[in-house]
């Protein structure tokens, strides 16, 4: 299944007029590529694929936590290539439920969900992510095969914000 998910990210940024490059396995953990625009390293990209989907019991945390063990897994292979991120770090999911959205990669990251008045609300008894979030500038969310949207700060000059108007994603 990640195969398909790294498959995809590279074919979405390949038409974007980007160079993929697959960084091989070793034996200390990576991420999956280097990104290059115009033969310049752009930024380290790790892809997760998962069926993010509810166990039996219906538990909406344990999703969230899912999630959140796939961006810590994300931060600890990106300190092992560019702990000093002398280029922006990105991490693709590639979501294969058909039920879940970036919504619920947002609602992971800050705790909050938005209701349907547009009020944001904290989520009791979340764990939440706090610890390294920095070294990861863009997240990108794929519904099978297609991209369905990011997340990184709305800062203009952040690097995530540089990495958007450099992919096409405005």
């Amino acid at each position: 299944m990640a195969k398909s998910g790294e498959n995809t990210v590279k074919s979405f940024l390949e038409s974007k007029s980007l160079q993929v490059v697959k960084i091989p396995e070793g034996a200390i953990k990576s991420v999956d590529f280097k990104v290059y625009n115009n033969g310049k390293l752009l930024c380290f990209l790790e892809e997760k694929t998962s069926d993010f989907t509810l166990p039996k019991w219906n538990d909406e945390m344990t999703l969230y936590n899912s999630m959140a063990k796939h961006i810590y897994e994300s931060i600890k292979q990106f300190k092992s290539i560019n702990p000093g991120k002398i280029v922006p770090n990105v991490l693709s999911l590639t979501n294969m439920a058909p039920s879940r959205s970036l919504n619920d990669l947002f609602i992971t990251l800050s705790g909050y969900i938005i209701t349907p008045k547009g009020k944001m609300r904290s989520i009791d008894n979340m764990k939440r992510l706090e610890k390294d979030l920095d070294l990861i500038d863009l997240y990108l969310w794929f519904d099978h095969d297609q991209y369905s949207g990011h997340i990184c700060e709305e800062d203009h000059f952040s690097p995530g914000q540089k990495l958007v108007r450099i992919i096409g994603l405005e």
